[in-house]
């Protein structure tokens, strides 16, 4: 039943926003071991999340979880108060995505 419901939010979510990319976030657990070139897994929540893909440092932030602790990186990296490092971060380049959650 859990799993009708997440994914009729997602279909949701994907007619609303056509336009969107759809990005899915795999749990670890998933994948425990490359023992095998395939897993099994199930669709979990969706939803509507700004994220920033930097190579320097080899990971996607999700704006709602990281914002903070970006900001507090941005002030230990150029020596800038709260409020400066957080208008660098605000024009970070976000890219809003329906983000699917992928659990074991």
């Amino acid at each position: 039943m859990r799993q009708q419901e997440n994914t009729k939010q997602l279909f949701r979510l994907i007619e609303e926003n056509p336009t969107l990319r759809i990005l899915p976030l795999v749990d670890t657990e998933c994948v425990p071991s490359d023992d095998y070139n395939s897993w099994v897994a199930q669709w979990g929540t969706a939803r509507i999340e700004e994220i920033w893909e930097d190579n320097n440092y080899e990971r996607i932030f999700q704006k709602s979880y990281d914002f903070d602790d970006l900001v507090l990186k941005v002030m230990d990296e150029h020596d800038l108060n709260e409020e400066e490092a957080e208008k660098i971060v605000n024009n970070f380049t976000w890219e809003k995505v329906i983000v699917v959650k992928i659990h074991p």
